[in-house]
């Protein structure tokens, strides 16, 4: 049976700083590297950050920005049949110009969506992602509505 290596040898062999000294920093989200993306204990995992969002994360951004993309898209539709913006803000990027609109409308979506994902081991992010995607289907669902109603 060998014989195990005294812990002064055992030390000296790792390389680097243990990433475990310290917790992940908000900013670790922007690096395309690390692996982790939940964690192993239970009630580790509140209001920690991680180095990548997780699936269901993932899924809920690209569920999102999806969704405010199809409300660009229907919202302008809807203005050209003669309707009106009723976000005061987009209303006045609309003023600017359709371009500016689109950039407007993706460029705050995609920061705020940004934003939570980075939070979504937090109560309060996972909660606003939810009804963020909530709130934009039933967006989409009122141009549903709209549409149907010009139609007919």
């Amino acid at each position: 049976m060998p014989k195990s290596l005294p812990v002064s040898v055992a030390r000296d062999r790792r390389a680097g700083n243990d990433r475990r000294a310290r917790p992940t920093p908000f900013t670790a989200i922007f690096r395309w590297q690390g692996r982790r993306h939940t964690f192993r204990r239970q009630g580790e995992g509140a209001n920690q950050y991680v180095d990548r969002p997780s699936r269901r994360t993932s899924a809920l951004v690209v569920c999102i920005v999806t969704l405010s993309l199809l409300d660009a898209f229907f919202t302008l539709l809807h203005l050209e049949q003669g309707g009106k913006e009723i976000n005061p803000l987009m209303a006045l990027f609309l003023g600017l110009g359709v371009p500016m609109f689109l950039i407007a409308k993706t460029t705050l979506t995609d920061l705020g969506v940004i934003f939570l994902a980075i939070h979504e081991n937090f109560r309060l992010g996972q909660r606003a992602l939810n009804v963020a995607a909530v709130v934009y289907s039933i967006l989409l669902s009122y141009h549903g509505v709209l549409i149907l109603w010009k139609a007919g």
